[in-house]
């Protein structure tokens, strides 16, 4: 099942390099892995099925931009996967992408060049109906 993950979320990965998608914005259980040298981490549905991921890209890769975020949902269960990223400090915005409304497998990515070698915050949520839960525990990423 990790191999099927990977593999399905690398290839949305290298499908969205033909045009990457940019997204201007109850009980919590996650995984944390890599998925194309990318750190990621998991989000799962009221089945307890993985639903979904939030991805981080510090360098260009995959056919995606560096200093990028991404959300991929990868089931049809109702529920779009919000990804969010946080400066400890505030130092930045929140950067957050959502691939709600969307119909899955979808992934959505949101770049933007940030400070080299500062660390950030990053986890998942999954939203139904504009409510959001299910978010995962924090990861902390380098950019």
């Amino acid at each position: 099942m990790r191999i099927a993950r990977k593999a399905g979320v690398a290839l949305t990965s290298l499908v969205m390099a033909g045009g990457l998608a940019t997204v201007t914005s109850g009980s919590a259980s996650a995984a944390t892995d890599e998925v194309c040298g990318y750190p990621s981490i998991d989000v799962f549905n009221d089945a307890g099925k993985w639903a979904g991921s939030a991805q981080w890209s510090a360098n260009p890769g995959c056919g995606v931009l560096g200093d990028s975020l991404g959300a991929f949902d990868a089931t049809a269960d109702g529920y779009g996967v919000i990804a969010h990223l946080s400066a400890p400090d505030g130092s930045i915005p929140e950067r957050v992408v959502s691939t709600a409304g969307h119909n899955s497998p979808y992934t959505a990515w949101k770049s933007g060049n940030l400070p080299e070698h500062h660390k950030y915050v990053m986890w998942a949520c999954l939203t139904k109906g504009g409510v959001v839960s299910h978010c995962s525990n924090n990861k902390v990423v380098t950019s």
